[in-house]
């Protein structure tokens, strides 16, 4: 039990999900401090002219960081048990589980270089770029990444289609210049896998002008690509663009299977279920004094209250609510009266929009019974009755 509980620590800490955990905070930052020194001195130590790749600070830095970033593996092993999707597992199933996901990958291939400079004659050097792998160990503390990531996740299938647009446009510009310029450049038109490489530099607008076509017809074909090639790169960045933006304006910062898994309404809940929740809840930070649900508005989300405290004001007078509260809106109820709703601290709220609340509701009708037990102001639809 002493065991379990100290490993249970070690993962709070480790995942950063109880609010004001100060430990967890001061391990987190000094982490990414870590992170930012160890890369920012890979970087520094390619310059010659600074002469620090020899220097004894220089190799005492390197070693710091190679013993906390392979403590930091160890323990994140060590604590795999503890995540909610892998409570079910036996120890060791759920530390390769662990060990075969990406942030692990990452953090393993982190600390490769030097213990393969260790084992062999191999020189260090020459495996200075996979140290700079340091630096994607920030997405694990960034929400931008995070949110970039849950961009191009839900946006895949359009972003698939403009990826078979573009082939289609770099086949076509290349057949086109193969049968226009084959006889006049055959070294660099001769086939279409050598037009290939034109027409990918053109449509991309990068141009290098390596290869350029000189008759009449291939100079006009040119020029289509290059608007084409306008135009299909338009597409992709205007998606990303759009949907980064609404991932940012729905969250503030990540949340974590362990987060919503101490919360009240998701507590002990199985792997699959959290798994479809997680998707659906969006995350806000309010300072204090500042509105969540302001007065007249109508009811659309339910919110959880995660972190810090909120003041509710409706027709009943004024009430508190803390982690783990909810209120706003609920399926199979009638819609709560207009109230006004401040955070009194600092606080992290969890949303869900009303449309997804109604998707989760018919696939997890009990998830909705628990949050119908911790709301203080719904009452079955068609009761017109005060609470």
């Amino acid at each position: 039990m002493k065991e379990q509980s100290a490993r249970r620590r070690v993962f709070d800490i480790l995942e950063r999900d109880l609010p004001g955990d100060r430990t967890a905070d001061f391990v987190h930052y000094f982490l990414i401090g870590m992170v930012l020194l160890s890369v920012s001195g890979a970087v520094l130590a390619t310059v010659q002219s600074l002469e620090i790749r020899d220097a004894w600070w220089f190799k005492i830095g390197e070693f710091t960081a190679l013993l906390i970033f392979t403590v930091e593996y160890g323990f994140r092993l060590w604590v795999a048990p503890e995540h909610p999707l892998r409570r079910s597992m036996s120890n060791a199933r759920a530390r390769l589980s662990y060990a075969l996901t990406v942030p692990a990958l990452i953090d393993l291939i982190a600390i490769l270089p030097w213990f393969v400079a260790l084992a062999t004659d191999f020189d260090p050097h020459a495996l200075l770029v996979l140290r700079l792998v340091r630096f994607l160990k920030l997405a694990r503390y960034s929400s931008g990444f995070n949110a970039l990531y849950l961009a191009i996740k839900r946006e895949r299938y359009a972003l698939l289609s403009c990826l078979i647009i573009l082939c289609s446009g770099v086949l076509m510009s290349a057949t086109a210049m193969y049968l226009t310029e084959r006889n006049v450049q055959p070294d660099k038109f001769g086939s279409i896998p050598l037009a290939m490489w034109w027409a990918i530099t053109t449509l991309t607008t990068v141009g290098y002008g390596d290869v350029v076509p000189v008759t009449n017809l291939g100079r006009l074909i040119g020029g289509i690509t290059m608007i084409s090639g306008l135009m299909m790169l338009a597409l992709p960045i205007a998606i990303i663009a759009g949907s980064f933006a609404e991932v940012i304006s729905k969250h503030n910062f990540v949340v974590t299977f362990s987060m919503i898994a101490r919360l009240p309404p998701f507590s002990d809940l199985e792997a699959p279920v959290l798994g479809d929740i997680l998707p659906v809840l969006h995350s806000r930070s309010f300072d204090r004094g500042h509105h969540v649900v302001r007065r007249g508005e109508e009811a659309a989300h339910l919110f959880v209250v995660l972190e810090g405290r909120v003041e509710m004001e409706g027709s009943d007078g004024v009430r508190t609510l803390g982690p783990g509260e909810v209120f706003g809106l609920l399926p199979g109820h009638t819609k709560p009266d207009p109230v006004a709703v401040r955070a009194v601290a600092k606080t992290k709220i969890l949303s869900i929009e009303e449309n997804e609340l109604y998707m989760l509701a018919l696939r997890h009708p009990d998830v909705i019974g628990r949050l119908s037990e911790l709301h203080p102001d719904v009452r079955p639809e068609g009761d017109a009755s005060p609470a």
